[in-house]
């Protein structure tokens, strides 16, 4: 393989679509990539200027247990309404609904597996451009059902062998991702109108971030109208008019249902589109002119627009009970394919007028988690965010076990002596000692802040008072191609207490090592940075 072409990535795992971002170092921006035969793009126009955002259908089909299909592949293939096939596959997995589907085989999958499936392909057609074992990738997550789905999410990692993961929730993302100027204490209402529900959040920015999340959500509000259930309405109505009863369509409904998403998004900068749409199995075929004010009127009809009015004046109302009023909302940010509905962005701006911005419904959430992963964002948390080892050597066992180092959720800059340890060599004429900082992907159980270190025949770390060890479900090894080696000289004895180490965390996050030779009386290294933490 190549070298990659990025270390940073990010999947927005969406009800109806996903989207996956990588992080440009050259750039200093997020980039997103095409995937032939499994994206489509999202076409739309902003400030005079044609746009394109690739995005993978949120779609699985299994021909058996071995042979899968994901995104467009299920779509052009006409798979998408056959046994085997999954979609909707993050609503059931909230909803914890673990029913099993047989497949044309007779195996038996449920929607927790489909979509572990769905997301290990996603990542295998992103390893053209990352190392997925070494690249860190942040995955968005809904807040109202974090724990969940973020545990669903953790095990399906472990399960990929991603060593890497994020999690951030998606309206700080969307936040993130508007590139909008962050300070402590402004307020957004996040308008999240995708193919699956309609979510408003009004959010906060924390002055001093807790649990990793970014923001505090104030007030929330859903409904379950999304994408997919306009389309159902635009189908029925072309149905209609062209006086074809839905039971003659089944046929040629999958192929139907894309033409209508065309209809949509046409009308979304257009006045007037004309379609023709026909099967080419079958005589079913239907051509005419659709007008913006028809669908407008379509909408209307079925209660879109109260809906979105009662859902936004809900989650406001929420907000202001605990003391946030609409005029602290410094903007409203709209995401997701629906919110680019003309008549949407107007009536969320009768809402919130010129604080309404709309020029990132695609990819928002995962430009967002991508540049999460960035130093800029890292400003907005004041302690460290992932848990930090020593890989020892337990003697008992014959086994490499992870004695904690820095835990998640230390603050930073931390003492001079925030952890203090003592090296020993195990052997006579030992001359050269290395530490090995690893981050740990999963939170454990941790020792107390001293102990002695000592040093195996083959160069492995031990620690010999037993702390208990890190239950480690991933792991990445920070300084593999940059260790800090201590050398002894004279050399070592064995078992002779021979350096006093002592860590610290600087202002700039970085891990420094101070080594005192006890022999000698000299220091060897003296707040010589080893690795950046996060």
């Amino acid at each position: 393989m190549s070298k990659p072409l990025y270390t940073k990535m990010a999947v927005d795992f969406g009800t109806s679509n996903t989207v996956v971002a990588f992080w440009d170092d050259d750039r200093d921006d997020v980039v997103l990539h095409h995937v032939p035969d499994v994206t489509l793009p999202f076409r739309f126009r902003q400030d005079g200027e044609d746009l394109e955002i690739p995005y993978i259908p949120s779609l699985i089909y299994y021909r058996n247990a071995n042979i899968r299909f994901v995104g467009y592949q299920v779509i052009g293939k006409s798979l998408e309404r056959k046994q085997g096939a999954f979609r909707w596959m993050k609503a059931y997995i909230q909803s914890r609904r673990r029913i099993k589907y047989p497949l044309p085989d007779g195996t038996r999958v449920d929607y927790f597996q489909a979509g572990r499936d769905f997301l290990e392909s996603v990542l295998l057609f992103a390893s053209e451009y990352v190392d997925i074992n070494s690249a860190e990738i942040a995955f968005t997550v809904p807040v109202e059902s974090f724990e969940h789905y973020a545990e669903w999410l953790s095990d399906a990692c472990v399960k990929m062998k991603v060593r890497r993961y994020r999690f951030i929730d998606e309206s700080s993302a969307c936040i993130f991702g508007y590139e909008t100027h962050l300070q402590a204490g402004d307020v957004f209402l996040i308008f999240d109108f995708g193919g699956g529900t309609l979510d408003v959040s009004v959010v906060r920015i924390e002055e001093q971030v807790r649990g990793g999340k970014g923001c505090r959500v104030l007030g929330k509000a859903g409904c379950d109208i999304g994408g997919r259930i306009i389309d159902g309405w635009i189908y029925k109505d072309l149905l209609h008019r062209a006086g074809i009863h839905d039971i003659d369509a089944r046929q040629a409904g999958a192929l139907f249902m894309l033409k209508v998403e065309e209809i949509k998004e046409q009308l979304s900068s257009e006045m007037v589109f004309r379609y023709d749409i026909k099967h080419t199995s079958s005589s079913l075929r239907m051509t005419g002119l659709y007008h913006r004010a028809e669908l407008e009127d379509l909408l209307e009809k079925n209660g879109l627009y109260h809906n979105v009015q009662s859902t936004i004046e809900r989650a406001v109302r929420a907000a202001e009970e605990k003391g946030t009023a609409k005029n602290d909302i410094k903007e409203a940010l709209l995401v997701g394919g629906s919110s680019q509905i003309p008549s949407i962005r107007r009536q969320v701006r009768i809402f919130f007028g010129d604080k309404t911005r709309a020029y990132r419904p695609y990819d928002a959430a995962a430009r967002g988690a991508c540049r999460y992963l960035t130093s800029g964002i890292e400003a907005l948390y004041d302690h460290i965010q992932h848990d930090y080892a020593i890989r020892d050597y337990d003697p008992k066992t014959g086994r490499h076990r992870f004695s904690p180092l820095v835990p998640r959720g230390t603050h930073y800059p931390t003492e001079p002596d925030f952890k203090r340890l003592t090296m020993k060599a195990v052997r006579n004429g030992q001359r050269f000692l290395g530490i090995d900082i690893y981050e740990v992907a999963e939170e454990g159980s941790y020792a107390g802040g001293t102990g002695e270190l000592v040093f195996d025949l083959n160069g492995g770390l031990v620690f010999d008072n037993q702390p208990h060890a890190v239950e480690a479900g991933t792991e990445f090894w920070m300084n593999e191609h940059n260790p800090t080696f201590i050398e002894a000289d004279p050399p070592a004895r064995r078992g002779e207490p021979r350096f006093a180490v002592t860590f610290r965390v600087d202002a700039q996050k970085r891990l420094l090592v101070t080594v005192f030779d006890i022999i000698t009386q000299k220091h060897k290294y003296k707040d010589h940075p080893v690795v950046k933490l996060k």
